[in-house]
């Protein structure tokens, strides 16, 4: 019986502690490229953490004009994400079928490009 209680209470512990690193925020920075879907925001591997952002997540937006020259577009849906941080030279475009909720800060540094088409 003791050592139920023992186990119980490292369950209790380990499921607290998953839960709690599930609910954190995470940073996926935007890499580009993918073959077909090279500019999608809705792609997940155009992020570095091979899944688009979401309400958990703060996203970095880089100058990607030496590499790959493909900045994010948002074409359709709505996207999420806790904060963004555009680098000098970064570039984002949100199209009339798209949309993008910030739950936290929108920051730029430098010379950055938000385009919003549409309406």
């Amino acid at each position: 019986m003791k050592y139920t209680s023992i186990i119980i209470a490292i369950i209790c512990i380990i499921s607290i502690a998953n839960f709690s690193q599930a609910q954190t925020q995470s940073t996926n920075i935007w890499r580009g490229g993918t073959p077909g879907k090279t500019a999608n925001w809705d792609c997940p591997k155009n992020w570095s953490k091979g899944s688009v952002p979401d309400a958990f997540q703060d996203v970095i937006i880089p100058d990607v004009s030496t590499g790959s020259g493909i900045y994010p577009v948002i074409e359709t849906g709505s996207q999420e994400a806790n904060s963004i941080v555009m680098e000098a030279g970064a570039k984002l475009e949100i199209r009339e079928a798209g949309s993008l909720t910030v739950f936290s800060s929108l920051e730029g540094y430098g010379n950055y490009e938000l385009v919003l088409k549409g309406r």
